[in-house]
């Protein structure tokens, strides 16, 4: 029962609510009407900002990546970031600053450059603009980064264009210098980098040459080679070997019969017989004097016999024999001897009596003294012949031993070049894997170069990845900020609020009694009889006047409105327009 009477007294009744509310009707509206004043002021008076905005596309370059690719790989965001770092530095925005007069000359005094560039970064805006595209590669969706917009806030509608229109110019300028400046310093470096190879190659290209030079004949690939040519060359050396020992025989057997023929034809006799000349007579005598002188001593009468034969002989014919006769007398009397160590033991009187001739006969070659002596041409046609047979085989002779001597050389030197062709080898691979290795890495540099030069060219005729203005900046005509009908509203709904709270919180604070059941509540008891207010006529004065100035306040707020409608949301025939077309009453 207790807690009915105080739910019903707690319980506050709609006419109770209206009563409080006209009773604190001149805080709830004067308070209102003063916030509200408020925000219509700054609604109207709070200086308009505009963005003047231009749309930029990145387009892909005309000719496919897959002939020329373009040496600027780095991806479209941070392309558009580095450009803009590089624009908007504080150089770049004080010039922009100046030629545009975006401030006072008192603003630029008081404030310091930082702040300046500071602030003009915050009103440029720069948005991306994405689209969901397939890689023509993988077919993999994503999102791909096709054009951005460029916008610059200022509270002069003209200034906004015309810094928005410029930093478009640096923008696109600015890509394609550093695009361009990107493509000529990679195909400088390239180029830069080729010549170096160029002459590290044509270094080693020297150096190759100069020891092929040195080493002719010692390359590896001259091995096989040289080994063929070498057993060749022992081959013909055998060869002539074998030939040299076979003329020399011949030479030998021809010397011998030599020596047993006379050069001169034997004189004939009246009665036939064949008389032998003084020169063959005096041979015969030498010859048999050391015969002689061989087995007797020099007192026997033979002995002397032959010798005085010998002396009158010379002096009738004078010292004609020479040396050459006397050593073909001696090459035959050893051909004797060896016949005889063939036949007998070398203490044998006949191989030590022939051993006696070869020593006299040596004595006499040592003892004489070569002497011109008077050409005496022989004149047997056997002796001749043989004479020209022995010249024969004496050139066979020197002509296999001069080329024995050439081939011996010759094989000498091939010789060398096999000894050393394993030393040699192992410093040719390192020159031919040196020169291998700069030629690949120059072949390769190449590469790239005419690929950095076709991709200079490609961003230079503007063939590659370029932006392009599609929408330039424009004179705004709306201001972007402040939002007054964002302001009116939250000022009509604060305003409110705050009207109804200050009417409540001085109601609250209110100490008085009224009503008729504020006074039952406190008496316990129901009044029998509630007379309203009387006012006199001063208070009646009072209350017109206050209700005469809420009406014009009340008018002049309604005004307020209206005129914030038309200018900060829709003109009012344009709204009225719409709302009669709206309700099928305007007529087109």
């Amino acid at each position: 029962m207790n807690m009915a009477v105080e739910t019903e007294e707690n319980t506050i009744s709609l006419e109770e609510v209206i009563s409080i509310f006209l009773r604190r009707k001149n805080y709830i509206i004067y308070s209102f009407i003063v916030i509200f004043l408020i925000a219509v002021l700054l609604a109207l008076f709070l200086p308009p900002t505009y963005r003047s905005s231009a749309t930029i596309l990145i387009e892909e370059q005309e000719i496919p990546k897959d002939l020329i690719r373009s040496t600027v790989t780095s991806y479209v965001e941070q392309q558009i970031q580095v450009i803009n770092q590089r624009i908007m530095t504080q150089k770049n925005i004080m010039e922009l600053v100046e030629k545009y007069k975006l401030y006072t000359e008192d603003e630029l005094k008081r404030k310091y450059k930082t702040e300046i560039s500071r602030e003009f970064r915050d009103q440029v805006v720069l948005d991306t603009v994405s689209a969901d595209v397939r890689d023509p590669l993988s077919g993999r969706p994503g999102t791909a980064t096709i054009a951005f917009t460029l916008s610059f806030d200022h509270k002069s509608p003209k200034k906004a264009q015309s810094v928005a229109n410029e930093l478009v110019n640096l923008y696109l300028n600015e890509n394609l210098r550093s695009r361009t400046e990107k493509t000529v310093n990679a195909s400088a470096f390239l180029k830069s980098e080729a010549e170096g190879l160029a002459g590290l190659l044509e270094g080693l290209e020297s150096a190759l040459a100069v020891f092929k030079q040195e080493n002719e004949g010692a390359l590896p690939e001259m091995y096989q080679y040289n080994q063929t040519v070498l057993d060749r060359l022992d081959t013909e050396i055998a060869g002539n070997k074998l030939q040299l020992s076979g003329l020399e025989q011949r030479k030998a057997d021809a010397l011998s019969r030599l020596a047993q023929l006379s050069p001169y034809s034997a004189t004939v006799l009246p009665t036939g017989e064949r008389a032998l000349g003084d020169q063959d007579r005096l041979k015969a005598l030498e010859s048999e004097y050391r015969r002689k002188s061989s087995v007797y001593s020099d007192t026997h009468p033979d002995v002397q016999r032959l010798a005085r034969e010998i002396s009158s002989l010379k002096a009738h014919l004078g010292e004609i024999t020479n040396l050459e006769d006397k050593k073909k007398i001696l090459m035959v009397e050893r051909d004797v001897l060896s016949g005889l160590k063939q036949q007998y033991r070398n203490d044998h009187p006949e191989v030590l009596r022939q051993n006696r001739i070869i020593e006299q006969l040596e004595a006499d070659i040592a003892n004489v003294a070569p002497a011109p002596v008077a050409e005496v041409k022989a004149n047997d046609p056997s002796y001749v012949l043989l004479e020209n047979r022995i010249f024969s085989i004496d050139t066979e002779i020197q002509y296999l031993k001069d080329k024995n001597r050439e081939l011996r050389e010759k094989s000498a030197r091939y010789e060398k070049f096999i000894l050393r062709g394993p030393l040699v080898e192992q410093q040719y691979r390192v020159l031919q894997r040196d020169y291998a290795n700069a030629q690949a890495k120059y072949q390769e540099i190449k590469e790239k170069q005419l690929s950095a030069e076709l991709a200079q060219n490609l961003e230079q005729g503007r063939k590659g990845d370029r932006f392009t203005l599609i929408q330039p900046p424009v004179l705004p005509e709306q201001p972007i900020s402040p939002n007054r009908m964002l302001i009116l509203a939250v000022g009509l709904v604060f305003a409110g609020m705050v009207g109804l709270g200050l009417g409540l919180l001085v109601e609250l604070l209110d100490s008085g009694i009224r009503g008729e059941a504020q006074v039952a509540a406190l008496l316990g008891a129901s009044p029998l009889v509630t007379i309203p207010y009387i006012y006199i006529d001063s208070e009646l004065k009072t209350v017109n006047a206050k209700k005469y100035i809420a009406i014009v306040i009340f008018i002049a707020a309604i005004f307020m409105a209206v005129l914030s409608i038309h200018f900060f949301y829709k003109p009012l025939d344009v709204l009225w327009f719409l709302v009669m077309r709206k309700y099928g009453l305007a007529i087109d």
